[in-house]
């Protein structure tokens, strides 16, 4: 194309066949080796790669080996090693895994050497084989896991017919947008994909979270189309689709109730919302994401110790992202670094979340040369920040306790909140007074860190709300069963498969950025796919800031799958951690301490006004497991002090003094 060398994640500079060989022909003595061809979205071609099979002296293949190139039956040659083969089918190779052992399976975002030397006795046509190839990636990789849906709440019974819910959807106050969409108009929406989500919305809103109801509906709106129907990430595409719909909805309809403001918006909660609001179910993690060696090692750590395997898998991209934050980046004018501020959220000691910190920085310190890890476990001041940064611009903060950091980030004098918070986006922090200078650069800082929910939501006073440090943390809420008196140790074979896994990856990556920060392109459908869950985004305080962690996560999604083009599969697990993270942000939902600890003492006051009431009656009217243990008992143990209310022990009845 540009009569120059191609690049594998560059499609400016592929071309045709034909100019290909006419160019190496050319140039051949001239250190070029050889021509490939890069498996892309637009095209329906796969590669399998079998290593360490062909012995170039005899000819022979390996009984393994055979066995696969006779089940795809299709072209076939020797890989320029002579060791090995690449089989060229067409077919569409869906997540679950790219690469175990010695077998490697691609439809995108992978470029394969053509050697030309065909291996004897197969077709020398490429074939259509799309169920083998869905049957080899079984075999290899087992059964691709589909991302579940985060909950929000009971969905209540409705036993309404479709027709009856469609009347009522057309009726309502926005019913004439239902009607445009229903109709397939997709007027006011950049996009089809866009206008799709927005009647998915709706859909949920009227229908629940029951995916086959909606699905069956849907193919009867006139935004239907081939696309719906589509294989993509072990699923389809309109069921994806749904489980987001479904993931993003905070509310249902009930008789008697009206459609929300907006159904492709949700509204901002405001101080009443946040006292009142029930509180949701804990959001499902979409274990469906967790590939590669990250999800190898979370399925694997997880199988000997009571982690929860979402801890494990968001730590270790955390701590993949430290250590490849200077080497790796996005297509995107704004380059952003693979950099997370994670958290993980739990019951104190019963979800393990010190366990899965510790265990995942210490398989990196095992793996990664000194020189590349630089973890910090804990600081008292920005001062001592700037510390950490002199021997390496990389750095980690690590925190059994995120409550340390933060008791740190609210002292009047210090800098350290305004330092953390600037460090998430920019590489540099000053902060220059007359009595002492502060001056961090080209800094790059991940954090990991741990807190219980009630903790959590009430740590934090106004200063982190006003300026958005919450915003800036990927929160992981975890759960955990009692599976283990005494945990096995894991045995080190499996140890060391995770090690090389983890080596594999830095590989890869040092492999692609050799001449600096690499950038990683997107697919136009990986494209399309982000900007369709990025138009239909809620505008709320919960979804600030899930766009940076997209353009972040994308990078280590790939990076841990070692795909040096961000494909279809990537964007879609991308999104559904960022479903994951608005539900989790909105069942963690911290709120101003200071503040709200007067608003929940004021609701008692209110809740007792009207008579006295059971100990399990006034916590449930003011939503005790809302606010939280800690804030509620503050409350209760104020207005007793302050001699406004009583508690009967006897009768277990609190009463207002002004009562009695």
């Amino acid at each position: 194309m540009t009569g120059g060398n191609a690049m594998a994640n560059n499609p400016r500079t592929w071309g045709e066949f034909e100019l290909a060989v006419r160019h190496w022909e050319a140039h051949k003595n001239n250190g070029i080796a050889g021509i490939g061809y890069e498996f892309d979205a637009d095209d329906p071609f796969s590669g399998v790669d079998l290593d360490n099979c062909h012995n170039p002296e005899t000819g022979e293949i390996e009984p393994w080996a055979q066995e696969i190139i006779t089940s795809l039956d299709s072209y076939t040659e020797i890989s320029p090693s002579g060791r090995g083969v690449h089989i060229i089918i067409k077919g569409a190779v869906h997540t679950g895994g790219n690469k175990k052992g010695l077998v490697e399976m691609y439809s995108r975002g992978h470029y394969f050497t053509m050697t030309g030397r065909h291996l004897e006795g197969t077709p020398t046509t490429i074939e259509d084989r799309q169920q083998e190839l869905e049957a080899l990636h079984r075999e290899v990789f087992g059964e691709a896991q589909k991302p579940k849906t985060p909950p929000t709440r009971p969905i209540p019974a409705l036993d309404l017919s479709d027709q009856e819910l469609i009347d009522r959807a057309h009726q309502a106050t926005n019913g004439e947008k239902f009607g445009r969409l229903w109709r397939g108009d997709t007027s006011g929406y950049s996009s089809a994909s866009e206008a799709t989500a927005a009647l998915l919305n709706l859909l949920v809103f009227w229908f629940g979270a029951n995916p086959a109801r909606i699905d069956r509906l849907f193919r009867q709106s006139g935004l239907i189309r081939d696309k719906w129907d589509r294989p993509t990430s072990g699923s389809t595409w309109g069921a994806l689709e749904i489980q987001k719909a479904m993931a993003r909805a905070t509310e249902f309809y009930a008789p008697g109730q009206g459609p929300p403001d907006d159904a492709s918006s949700h509204r901002e909660k405001g101080e009443k919302a946040a006292i009142e609001a029930p509180d949701p179910l804990i959001p499902i993690f979409p274990e469906g994401v967790m590939t590669g060696a990250a999800g190898a090692f979370a399925r694997c750590y997880a199988s000997y110790l009571e982690t929860p395997k979402p801890f494990l898998f968001l730590n270790y991209l955390t701590l993949l992202g430290h250590v490849v934050s200077d080497k790796i980046t996005l297509a995107s004018e704004i380059a952003p670094q693979p950099r997370l501020y994670t958290i993980n959220l739990g019951e104190s000691s019963d979800t393990r979340k010190t366990t899965s910190i510790n265990k995942v920085h210490s398989f990196f310190l095992d793996v990664v040369k000194p020189e590349d890890i630089n973890l910090i476990f804990g600081v008292g001041s920005a001062e001592g920040l700037t510390k950490a940064f002199r021997e390496n611009h990389r750095g980690v903060l690590v925190l059994d306790e995120l409550k340390a950091l933060v008791q740190k980030m609210r002292i009047d004098s210090s800098v350290l909140l305004p330092c953390i918070n600037t460090l998430f986006e920019l590489n540099l922090y000053h902060s220059l007074t007359k009595n002492h200078d502060i001056k961090i650069d080209n800094a790059e800082l991940c954090l990991l860190a741990a807190s219980t929910v009630d903790t959590y939501r009430s740590m934090f006073t106004p200063q982190f709300l006003d300026i958005g440090f919450v915003n800036r943390l990927f929160i992981i809420v975890g759960g955990s069963e009692r599976k283990f008196a005494i945990p096995q140790v894991v045995p080190e074979h499996q140890k060391e498969t995770l090690r090389s896994d983890l080596r594999e990856v830095l590989k890869f990556v040092e492999s692609i950025s050799q001449a600096g920060r690499h950038p990683l392109p997107l697919t136009s459908e990986a494209r399309d796919i982000f900007e369709s869950w990025y138009f239909g985004l809620e505008k709320s305080i919960y979804s600030k800031r899930l766009d940076t962690y997209g353009h972040r996560i994308m990078i280590l999604l790939a990076v841990n799958d070692m795909q040096a083009t961000i494909t279809p599969e990537i964007a879609e697990r991308t999104v559904a951690l960022l479903d994951y993270q608005l539900a989790a942000r909105r069942f963690a939902d911290p709120i101003d301490a200071d503040n709200y600890l007067a608003r929940v003492e004021e609701k008692i006051r209110r809740l007792l006004a009207s008579g006295p009431l059971q100990k399990r009656d006034l916590e449930k009217h003011g939503h005790k497991h809302r606010v939280g243990s800690w804030l509620w008992s503050m409350a209760i143990k104020n207005l007793t002090t302050a001699e406004e209310i009583s508690f009967d022990a006897k009768t277990k009845f609190y009463r207002r003094l002004s009562d009695s």
